[in-house]
């Protein structure tokens, strides 16, 4: 019997040693990240974009983007927040600037994967400066431009 029980805690040990556990932070999304946008707003049209930002540690976004919106192309600049809760789960809240002027804040749903090193989240309301809400059917697809790890 006490080599049986000797048996499961030395397996019981070893499954504690190997498991990995990766709680997500703010520290852990911080980075400088690369994406890409895809989707439409309807009644408008087809939205594309591709860019760069900066989340820090605690949680400031600051970026860069080239939008196409029917057809129409702006170089835009952005600046937001982010949660990032402990099962890399998060929202961020983006306002979009053209030459320095706010055109729309947006809320994203964040979902954060491959040990931090990717992100993807669903736009979940855009709003003017006017107060206007628009529909949209637009994804990101986001990822670390310089690894915490190696790959």
């Amino acid at each position: 019997m006490k080599i049986m029980q000797l048996l499961m805690l030395m397996m019981l040990s070893m499954f504690v040693v190997t498991s990995e556990v990766h709680a997500c932070t703010k520290a852990t999304a911080a980075g400088r990240w690369g994406f890409s946008t895809n989707g439409s707003i309807p009644a408008i049209g087809p939205v594309a974009a591709t860019g760069v930002f900066t989340q820090d540690g605690s949680g400031n976004i600051t970026g860069t983007q080239t939008r196409s919106l029917n057809g129409d192309i702006a170089d835009e600049t952005f600046t937001g927040t982010a949660t990032v809760n402990a099962d890399c789960t998060g929202t961020d809240t983006i306002q979009v600037f053209q030459g320095g002027v706010l055109v729309r804040t947006t809320t994203l749903h964040v979902v954060y994967d491959d040990k931090g090193r990717e992100a993807r989240a669903i736009f979940t309301s855009i709003v003017l400066p006017d107060g206007t809400s628009l529909p949209s059917i637009i994804t990101i697809e986001g990822r670390r431009l310089f690894s915490k790890e190696s790959d």
